[in-house]
């Protein structure tokens, strides 16, 4: 970490570096905003117990967002659509959560 980047974490620089990570899995396919509304819903709450932890955590957790981008894009593609739905994302975060059994993701 540089020396110069602020190391105290809010919950929504969190949510922001979620919604980010969770753009980079889902590469170019469009996603409504119930979609990305559905992150929010998932975890905003779940942060603040989780914020002292976040600078050794964070990577892993952004590569799980990732991950749920990922198959939420995967889902949508084989409904034949162009744009993920909150019901991708919705089933993508079970499925990844399931597969994760972190402290962020318990079975």
């Amino acid at each position: 970490m540089a020396d110069n980047e602020d190391t105290s974490y809010t919950q929504e620089g969190v949510m922001a570096q979620i919604w980010v990570a969770f753009g980079q899995g889902t590469g170019m396919t469009r996603t409504s905003q119930k979609s990305v509304m559905a992150l929010k819903t998932r975890y905003f709450g779940e942060i603040p117990g989780h914020l002292e932890e976040w600078g050794d955590n964070a990577v892993q957790v952004l590569e799980r967002i990732r991950v749920i981008g990922k198959v939420s894009a995967l889902k949508a593609t084989e409904r034949g659509s162009t744009v993920i739905s909150e019901e991708d994302v919705n089933d993508a975060i079970t499925s990844v959560e399931r597969e994760s059994d972190t402290s962020w993701c318990p079975p």
